[in-house]
C-alpha cells in the first residue's frame, strides 16, 4: 500500500508542474518526491529519446533556410541543460540561434515523457544534396548515475539553383548587395612585425544576415592570418521588418617579411533575385610596403664604462643608412653647385631685362613706329621717326651714304629735298619709301659690322645755313 501511495504523490506532483510551473521545474518537484519515496524510481532507470526532422521536408532553394529540429526527452526530467554542439556542412552554414528552448511533455504509448527542443538552422549554398551528419548531444537525465549520449540520426535533402546559376561556386541570392572594406593601419608606413587588418562588410537588402556567406579573406604570402569572429546583425525597421542583413569579416595579418607585400583582390559573386541573373561585387588589390627591423647597434657602449648608469644604445638599420647618405649628398650638391646656380639665374635675369628693354624702347620698337609713320600722310613725323630709329642703331653707320645702294640714294634724296631751302616740310609720305626702308634696313645690318661711316643726314632741327654767294677774286 505505502508503495503505490508513493507513486501516485509522485504522479499528481509530475502532473501539477507540468500544467503550472512548466516542464523545466519538474526536477524540483520530482527531487522532492525522491526524497518521499527515495525506492520509487530505483528499480525503474529513466528512459531517453532523440528525435530530429527537417523542416521544410522537401526540396528546397539555395540560399534558403533548412530548419534542422531536434527534441531530447526523457521519462523522468533533465538535470542539466543539454551541450547542443554545432557540427559542419560542405557547402553549408550552419547556425544555432540564441533562442529560448521550447519544453516539451508528452505521452507516448503508457508512458509520460518530458524534454526540451532546439532548432539548427542550415543554409545550403550551391545546388546539389546535402547530408546532416548523426552528432552527439549529452545529457543528465535526473535519477541517472552519470551523462547519456544521445545520437542524432543522418538526414538529408536537395537544394536547387534557378536557371542560369549552374556552376556558382556558392550561390547567394539576394535583392542588392553592397560590399566595401577598410585597412587599418596605413599600409604605407610597416615594418616586420607590425599588423595590419583587413576588413570587409557586406550589406545584403531583405537578406538575414546568417544567409550572407564568409568573405574570401585568404592566406598571403609573407602574412601570417589570423581570423576574427564574424559579427552579424539585422537591420530591422518597425512595421517594415527586415530590411537588410549586414556580415563582417576581418582577418589580422602579421608581416613576416620585408619588401612589397600584396593583399589580392576580392570577388564575391551572387545571384539578382530582382534581375534573375548572376552578378559580381569586386574589391581592388591592396599593396603593402614593409622594411626590416633588424636593428644593428651604431657603436658598441663597453659595460664597465657605463656601469649601472642609463644609457642609450642608437641603432639604426639599412634604409635609414640610404636615407641618410641621399640627405648629405643633396646637402653637399647645394653647397657646391649652389653659387654657380645663383650666378647663372642672375646672368639670365640681366639677359631678359636687356631683351625686354630692346623690345620696348631699343631699335626693334623704333623700327615699328618708323614703319607706322611711313605708313602715314604726315612727313614731319615720318622724319621724326627716321632720326629716332637711326639714334636707336647703336651698330648702323653714321649716315646714308653707302655706296652702289640706290635705295639709299632716294631715302637721302627725299630727305634732302623736303629740308632743302624754300622746299615745303609738309605733304604725305611716299607710298614706296616703306618698301625702300625694308632694304635699307637689310643694307644697313649687313654694313654694320663692315663699316661706322658717319650719317649724311642734316640734324632734325639745326638752322640752315643763309645762302652766301662765293667771292671772287680779282681780275
Amino acid at each position: 500500500m505505502t508503495k503505490i501511495m508513493q507513486q501516485v504523490v509522485r504522479c499528481l506532483m509530475v502532473r501539477i508542474a507540468s500544467l503550472a510551473i512548466g516542464p523545466w521545474l519538474c526536477a524540483t518537484c520530482l527531487a522532492v518526491t525522491a526524497i518521499i519515496a527515495p525506492g520509487a524510481h530505483a528499480d525503474e532507470p529513466p528512459k531517453t529519446m532523440i528525435r530530429a526532422h527537417l523542416e521544410p521536408a522537401g526540396n528546397v532553394v539555395a540560399g534558403t533556410q533548412v530548419k534542422l529540429v531536434v527534441d531530447i526527452l526523457t521519462t523522468t526530467w533533465l538535470s542539466d541543460a543539454p551541450d547542443w554542439p554545432l557540427f559542419d556542412m560542405p557547402g553549408a552554414i550552419v547556425t544555432l540561434p540564441d533562442e529560448q528552448a521550447r519544453n516539451l511533455s508528452e505521452t507516448i504509448g503508457d508512458e509520460r515523457w518530458f524534454g526540451v527542443s532546439r532548432a539548427y538552422r542550415i543554409a545550403p549554398q550551391a545546388g546539389q544534396r546535402y547530408t546532416v551528419p548523426s552528432f552527439v548531444i549529452h545529457v543528465l537525465p535526473g535519477g541517472a548515475t552519470g551523462p547519456v549520449a544521445l545520437h542524432t540520426p543522418s538526414l538529408s535533402f536537395v537544394a536547387t539553383v534557378p536557371p542560369g546559376a549552374e556552376g556558382m561556386a556558392v550561390f547567394f541570392p539576394t535583392s542588392g548587395l553592397n560590399v566595401s572594406q577598410k585597412i587599418e593601419p596605413s599600409p604605407s608606413h610597416l615594418q616586420v612585425g607590425d599588423t595590419v587588418t583587413r576588413t570587409i562588410t557586406q550589406r545584403a537588402t531583405a537578406t538575414e544576415a546568417i544567409l550572407i556567406p564568409p568573405a574570401p579573406l585568404v592566406d598571403v604570402d609573407g602574412l601570417q592570418r589570423y581570423m576574427r569572429p564574424a559579427q552579424t546583425s539585422d537591420d530591422l525597421q518597425g512595421s517594415r521588418g527586415l530590411v537588410a542583413g549586414v556580415r563582417t569579416d576581418s582577418a589580422m595579418y602579421v608581416v613576416n617579411r620585408s619588401g612589397h607585400i600584396e593583399l589580392p583582390a576580392v570577388e564575391i559573386e551572387w545571384w539578382n533575385t530582382a534581375a534573375h541573373r548572376r552578378e559580381h561585387v569586386s574589391l581592388p588589390a591592396i599593396s603593402l610596403s614593409a622594411r626590416g627591423a633588424h636593428e644593428t647597434p651604431l657603436f658598441e657602449i663597453p659595460v664597465d664604462a657605463v656601469g649601472r648608469a642609463a644609457h642609450r644604445v642608437i641603432v639604426l638599420n639599412r634604409s635609414d643608412l640610404w636615407i641618410a647618405g641621399a640627405g648629405l649628398a643633396f646637402v653637399f650638391a647645394l653647397v657646391w653647385v649652389g653659387p654657380r646656380l645663383l650666378s647663372a639665374a642672375r646672368g639670365s635675369r640681366q639677359r631678359i631685362a636687356t631683351w625686354r628693354r630692346t623690345m620696348t624702347t631699343g631699335e626693334p620698337h623704333a623700327w615699328r613706329q618708323l614703319k607706322r609713320a611711313a605708313r602715314g600722310t604726315s612727313w614731319s613725323a615720318f622724319v621724326g621717326a627716321l632720326y629716332a630709329w637711326l639714334d636707336r642703331r647703336a651698330d648702323a653707320p653714321g649716315g646714308l651714304t653707302m655706296e652702289g645702294s640706290q635705295d639709299m640714294v632716294a631715302l637721302r634724296g627725299a630727305v634732302y629735298a623736303r629740308y632743302a631751302l624754300g622746299a615745303p616740310h609738309d605733304g604725305p609720305v611716299d607710298p614706296q619709301l616703306a618698301q625702300r626702308l625694308k632694304v635699307v634696313r637689310k643694307q644697313m645690318i649687313r654694313a654694320s659690322r663692315r663699316s661706322s661711316a658717319s650719317d649724311d643726314l642734316p640734324p632734325l632741327y639745326a638752322p640752315v645755313p643763309p645762302h652766301r654767294p662765293s667771292r671772287r677774286s680779282p681780275n
